[in-house]
């Protein structure tokens, strides 16, 4: 398992979080990032852990307790392989009488260029990334994309509190860059991705389709375009995150994408 890789993911990972109106509490041993307007564990949680053993690691929790309890959110901890006390003995750590396994992440990479060429999207359509300018306007459309008030929607809901993060966008650090697309067909937008990238990874964020342009093929042949994009800034890895079990992991993988390792979210009881 390459825990290097992993914890450049990682710090990517939160940066990208700060420009989108989160906040992190960085502590010598922990970190807390927390947003204020939105409730889910995804959105506020304690990681980056350095602890030696269970009395430590319990009071880094109580101290997050006072934190978590002041902005009304539940402690949860974002469990990822580089924290390897925490995560090769997380059974012991996370009893399953104080904590509950709420979600499984497989974050998974692509670095095998040479076979982009020959990746088939089956998309018929003439499909176009188009660079955002006007945050609200794409603010909007994001929601639109997620919120269709159809409960048997695999994209599930998203919280309202998003909308503000991308509307107050800001660009905090030289080293990251963070890219907004709209996705069009014929001039006409169908969706929204986004990219994060430094000089080491390239994270590829929220492809998100409408409801009646999905399973034509577009967000494979998205998903090509953001890889040959990876390619052309010579940036090796590519990485997205995804739900274990859920189906765009299985699609993915069939794309070239492969298994990094699996992170875990451990909400508080």
């Amino acid at each position: 398992m390459n825990l290097e890789l992993i914890k450049d993911i990682y710090d990517l990972h939160i940066k990208a979080f700060e420009g989108l109106d989160f906040n992190v509490i960085r502590k010598n041993n922990y970190e807390i990032t927390y947003n204020e307007n939105i409730k889910d564990c995804y959105s506020n949680f304690i990681s980056n852990f350095d602890v030696k053993d269970k009395y430590e690691f319990e009071n880094i929790i109580n101290e997050a307790d006072k934190i978590f309890n002041g902005i009304n959110r539940t402690t949860a901890v974002y469990l990822i392989p580089f924290m390897k006390e925490l995560y090769n003995k997380r059974q012991e750590y996370f009893e399953k009488d104080k904590y509950e396994l709420v979600s499984t992440e497989a974050w998974q990479i692509y670095d095998d260029f040479s076979k982009l060429d020959n990746i088939t999207t089956n998309c018929e359509l003439n499909v176009t990334l188009e660079l955002a300018t006007d945050m609200k306007e794409y603010a909007n459309c994001v929601m639109g994309c997620y919120q269709t008030d159809d409960e048997d929607d695999p994209y599930g809901d998203l919280d309202e509190g998003y909308r503000q993060g991308y509307m107050n966008y800001k660009d905090l650090y030289s080293d990251i860059k963070n890219e907004f697309y709209y996705i069009k067909v014929d001039n006409e937008v169908v969706g929204t991705t986004q990219s994060v990238y430094n000089n080491k990874v390239y994270g590829i964020y929220s492809l998100a389709i409408k409801k009646d342009y999905r399973n034509k093929g577009i967000g494979k042949e998205v998903l090509k375009q953001q890889l040959q994009m990876c390619k052309s800034k010579n940036i090796s890895t590519a990485y997205l995150q995804t739900e274990q079990g859920f189906y765009p992991n299985k699609m993915y993988k069939k794309f070239g994408f492969k298994d990094l390792c699996l992170v875990y979210y451990y909400l508080k009881k």
